[in-house]
């Protein structure tokens, strides 16, 4: 696991150098939504603008010639005729022509063509104003009606470029600002993307640096609910891998400590065998096999232990495992001319604790007192309300090097190899318990552990309440 990655995963991230990066892929989306909306508004607006600046130009044509055709009514008060508009001077604005027609469609005042286009006999026949594209004019006639029945015709009309011109300039200033739209737009999509990119990529490097074994990954808030999610969730990944691992690490350390003793132990008994002469060779093979035995038990314990997750609910007899402790350890006590008592009281209460892991802390105390300490080793079980009390102690000379230090694992100033103690809190505390130093001279440690609950219901027959 804490090799260099290597092989196809290496090879797939050199593939991947030919893709393009996740900010230019950013990038290049942003700026074609906003061009691709800029096209689909700009479009019907276009159109808008061309048929707004036609509507203004009909509009400027119908009032100056509504304006002629005021002027001619009230400058010939004696009834307008043909004869009379031809002698009336016409008024030119800019841009526009301005002309009076016969109802055959004969120009006799004002500017234009000689003879009036389609659309003034039109209007002639119909007497209703009416306005349209002729050509390449912009023309508009009004009808002013005689008594006789005939009209005299005004005709307005403008040059269509006028309008065109206009309207491309519209255009091309819309163009310019959709161009400087797309130029800004570019520059935020590029920071966007940036952002967005920058904790993705973050992420990849978390994700390599751990699959070569650097599990100091950390979460990188990003201000993305699915980047902050995925972020978090490899840095758990990471601390669950690295405590795997630490927990693979240490029960090798863990193993041979705890395996050290009942070997030696089994390996004396048999060597003693072996070089005295006469021994009893069937009482040490018996010795050896119950030494053996207790091995087992042991590496069991210990598999157990670094398989357990702490999701099963436990309940142990305490003076059960204390008793089964005591049997073990008696004799290497008495074996050095040591003693050790056993004090109980009635009706403990099962504790919330695996039976191995119990097991294991008291091998600890108790191979410790063998070891460090002197005199009678005790050990005594108390209820202690909703708790089980252990206290194992002796009467040799405590603890000579810091008190603060003997449950740090390896550490410098340990007599041993500074392992069991920490081992043992370290057990007490995943089952929710705790071991304290209680007395420095002599040595004393508690143990305190919770109260398993009261089983609700029958018990089972043959069962035992809070058995393990």
């Amino acid at each position: 696991m804490s090799g260099p990655v290597s092989g196809p995963a290496g090879g797939q991230a050199r593939h991947d150098r030919s893709a393009p990066a996740l900010t230019s892929v950013l990038q290049q989306s942003i700026v074609l939504a906003a061009a691709l909306a800029t096209v689909l508004f700009a479009i019907p607006l276009a159109v808008s603008v061309n048929g707004l600046y036609r509507n203004q130009a009909f509009s400027d044509l119908a009032r100056n010639a509504e304006k002629l055709r005021t002027q001619l009514s009230a400058a010939i008060p004696g009834g307008l005729d043909a004869d009379r508009a031809a002698g009336f001077s016409v008024p030119q604005p800019a841009q526009t022509e301005l002309g009076v027609y016969t109802a055959n469609g004969l120009r006799v005042a004002g500017a234009g063509p000689e003879r009036g286009e389609s659309i003034v006999t039109a209007v002639a026949a119909t007497d209703l104003e009416q306005d349209g594209l002729v050509g390449d004019q912009l023309v508009v006639v009004v009808p002013i009606p005689r008594d006789d029945g005939n009209v005299i015709l005004v005709r307005s009309a403008r040059p269509y470029q006028e309008v065109r011109k206009r309207t491309y300039a519209t255009w091309a200033l819309m163009a310019a600002l959709a161009a400087v739209v797309l130029i800004l737009v570019t520059g935020l999509a590029r920071a966007r993307a940036r952002q967005i990119a920058r904790p993705l990529q973050q992420l990849a490097t978390a994700a390599d640096q751990l699959g070569q074994g650097d599990f100091s990954v950390r979460a990188v808030p990003a201000g993305v609910l699915e980047v902050d999610a995925v972020s978090t969730n490899l840095e758990r990944t990471a601390r669950r891998l690295r405590d795997m691992l630490d927990r693979e690490r240490r029960f090798s350390s863990d193993a041979s400590h705890q395996l050290r003793t009942p070997l030696t132990a089994v390996r004396i008994g048999l060597e003693a065998a072996l070089l005295t002469p006469g021994a009893d060779l069937r009482s040490a093979t018996v010795e050896a096999l119950t030494g053996l035995d207790r091995l087992e038990q042991t590496v069991e314990d210990l598999l157990h232990l670094a398989r357990d997750t702490g999701g099963t609910a436990h309940s142990t007899e305490v003076p059960l495992v204390a008793g089964q402790a005591v049997a073990h350890w008696s004799e290497p006590l008495l074996r050095g001319g040591r003693r050790l008592d056993l004090r109980l009281d009635h009706d403990v209460p099962a504790a919330a604790v695996s039976a191995p892991a119990l097991r294991t802390v008291l091998d600890v105390l108790l191979g410790n007192a063998l070891v460090h300490g002197g005199g009678t080793v005790t050990v005594r079980v108390e209820d202690a309300g909703e708790a089980v009390l252990v206290e194992v102690g002796d009467e040799g000379e405590g603890i000579t090097t810091d008190p603060s230090t003997i449950f740090r694992r390896r550490s410098p100033q340990a007599r041993g190899t500074g392992i069991g103690l920490a081992l043992a809190r370290s057990l007490i505390e995943a089952d929710g318990g705790r071991l304290e130093l209680t007395r420095v001279r002599p040595a004393g440690f508690t143990v305190l552990l919770p109260a398993a609950p009261v089983p609700v219901g029958p018990v089972p027959v043959g069962q035992a309440p809070g058995g393990s």
